[in-house]
């Protein structure tokens, strides 16, 4: 029998979620979308909003006003360095809660699970509609299932491995009727919902059937040829398609930055890209789905106003003079100076829990063509690791701010484990080069060690990411060029935009970088896993492996060995397993497994990140879990921050 998993489940949680469908509710427009009404531009707000919209109210949270523009100053690509309109990706069918602790529904009003965990029939918010005006139903999650991630052109004829493909077959997306569909995949999978709740969920609510199919040659064969000649960069139907969809293998969900056309389902819109300027606009959607208690529709902020700057110093001057209203990818060395000047400033300091595993991860790539042999010896990660001042990075780079510790599961996670935490932690040099020793024993003249295949110095190429997240990537790669010097390593650091490391991701070519570090909070390291599984685009470690596990017609795919084989099997028990007891028994082998084999370095542990935010928002939560799954400050419902009088 299957069972209906309905929203009042989910009061549990701190969030309020009811329902206005059965009440007698005059909805309110906002003064902004009024006028357009009043010019004949829009429809009514009643006529815009679902029957049954989700209402969003917190014990601690009051009825806004609307109005105002939220300055977002950034350095990098407009769409991923300004946070604020990236992270309501997270807002897809379901959601998390405001607890990090389950899911909920959103776009669904609710969805059905069979008893096997196999079947997921999902049950559309009558009336939802894009940004457009255009109604969302089951076809634009069909579009998904069957025309990109299921057309051969796109994917070389094998639906990707992933959050979509549990197991070896693709799921089967089956109409019942505009509001209605259903998911059935080969393998039990009881993560499937949550997996949803996190980055991946946005696919399903992000490529609009009737904007794209323009470009997808099942649907406009007669017109595809024309639009190709007026794309750049376009050679075939399927170039063009990339181009221009937000979603799939070789796209880039940044287009809907640059594409004003592009219908969301965001609570707000591009509506005027960066172009040759240093400025953008994203203004609140007209048909978002969400209100508050008192029929208001969200979101209550008018207007993201981007501002771009060429460097962190000069931004952080002009945030601390109090033109913005927040700053993003904030440093421990800037948290000082956000307390000392809130007054001129006009932000409070938000302090917030990690959902890190880690401050940063150092990766060398195993399956590079020339140098992946030479990584795959543990005995060269273990000196690696061995070679690393860690208390020095951290006082230098961190400011103090952590202790020593490898990526993994924190310490109150159900999945903790001490060895994968603690080991090769010392700083030693004595036991890095006895390890080194054991894997390039021949140095040259200078004392840098030579590569075996070639006779030659070994150089290795650190490809580190300007947008650094705040976590100050180059830095960190500038003293572990130091370290590695002092072993006989030649390192050199190359400092490139995301495009480019994106790039060499993609073909392959990445020898070794610094990232991130999650898979601490809760059961992060189930959700993301990249660090302990290559099946993440990210787990660079593995680069080729998870070119073969998610993109299999890449040319660049490796198909991995017998053992990494199995444990990506083990993993997708893992994810198929129906309950979280099952989940966490398997993930600790998992976590075992990658303990042993030291795949991943860390750092530093993940300290308490903080965001500065104007004093004048209200309805901000006291503190949230910030990082990458949860959704950064989308998991803080911006969609109800509001302005306080002046």
């Amino acid at each position: 029998m299957k069972h209906r998993i309905l929203l009042f489940v989910f009061l549990l949680s701190l969030l309020s979620f009811t329902s206005l469908a059965a009440q007698d509710v005059q909805y309110n427009e906002s003064p902004m979308l009024a006028a357009r009404v009043a010019a004949g531009e829009l429809p009514p707000v009643a006529e815009r909003l679902p029957s049954n919209p989700r209402v969003v109210s917190f014990d601690w949270s009051q009825i806004g006003t609307y109005g105002g523009d939220f300055r977002d100053p950034f350095v990098g690509d407009a769409f991923w360095s300004s946070q604020m309109v990236f992270w309501t990706f997270w807002k897809g069918l379901v959601t998390w809660n405001e607890t990090y602790s389950d899911w909920m529904p959103n776009i669904a009003e609710s969805v059905d699970v069979s008893d096997d965990a196999r079947m997921f029939t999902f049950h559309i918010r009558p009336g939802v509609k894009w940004s457009d005006g255009v109604p969302f139903t089951a076809d634009d999650v069909l579009f998904v299932i069957n025309d990109i991630y299921g057309n051969p052109e796109l994917n070389g004829g094998s639906f990707p491995s992933g959050w979509l493909k549990p197991g070896q077959e693709a799921p089967v997306a089956e109409k019942i009727d505009d509001l209605t569909f259903s998911l059935t995949f080969d393998v039990p999978y009881g993560m499937f919902l949550l997996n949803m709740a996190g980055w991946p969920g946005w696919e399903l609510v992000t490529a609009p059937k009737h904007y794209l199919e323009q470009f997808h040659i099942a649907y406009n064969p007669d017109g595809i040829d024309e639009l190709i000649a007026q794309t750049e960069g376009a050679e075939d139907w399927v170039s063009l398609f990339q181009a221009h969809s937000a979603v799939g293998p070789g796209t880039d969900a940044a287009v809907i930055s640059r594409d004003v056309n592009y219908p969301t389902m965001f609570p707000w819109i591009y509506t005027q890209p960066m172009g040759t300027g240093t400025q953008f606009i994203a203004e609140r959607n007209p048909y978002y789905y969400w209100v508050d208690a008192a029929g208001n529709q969200l979101p209550y902020i008018d207007r993201i106003v981007g501002s771009a700057y060429q460097d962190d110093q000069t931004m952080l001057v002009d945030v601390l003079a109090g033109e913005y209203d927040t700053m993003a990818n904030t440093t421990d060395l800037q948290r000082p100076l956000f307390f000392e000047n809130e007054a001129t400033s006009g932000l409070s300091v938000y302090q917030l829990q990690s959902e890190g595993g880690g401050k940063v991860s150092i990766m060398f790539n195993m399956t590079h063509p020339e140098l992946g042999s030479i990584f795959s010896e543990r005995d060269f990660r273990i000196a690696m690791s061995y070679a690393i001042n860690r208390d020095e990075v951290i006082d230098i780079v961190y400011f103090g701010q952590g202790e020593a510790r490898q990526v993994s599961p924190i310490e109150d996670s159900p999945l903790y484990n001490e060895q994968l935490t603690t080991q090769y932690l010392e700083y030693n040099v004595d036991e890095a080069n006895a390890h080194l020793d054991l894997v390039l024993p021949d140095k040259d003249g200078d004392g840098f060690r030579l590569n075996p295949a070639t006779g030659e110095r070994l150089t290795i190429v650190m490809t580190v990411q300007s947008g650094d997240y705040g976590l100050r990537f180059t830095d960190v790669a500038e003293l572990l060029k130091q370290y590695y010097a002092d072993v006989g390593i030649d390192l050199v650091v190359d400092v490139v935009d995301n495009s480019i490391w994106t790039e060499r991701r993609n073909d392959n070519s990445m020898e070794a970088t610094v990232f991130t570090g999650e898979g601490g909070y809760g059961i992060t390291a189930i959700t993301d896993p990249r660090y302990f599984v290559p099946v993440h685009g990210q787990s660079i470690w593995g680069n080729a492996w998870n070119l073969w596990y998610l993109e299999p017609n890449n040319p660049n795919a490796v198909e991995p060995p017998q053992e990494i084989k199995d444990h990506i099997a083990l993993y997708e028990q893992v994810r198929q397993a129906p309950t979280s007891e099952q989940r966490i028994e398997l993930m600790s082998q998992v976590l075992q497994t990658a303990a042993d084999n030291f795949w991943v370095i860390g750092i530093s542990s993940a300290t308490g990140p903080y965001r500065p935010l104007s004093a004048r928002l209200a309805n901000v939560p006291e503190t949230w879990v910030d990082g990458w799954n949860p959704g950064g400050p989308a998991i803080a419902f911006p969609e109800q921050w509001f302005y306080r009088p002046e």
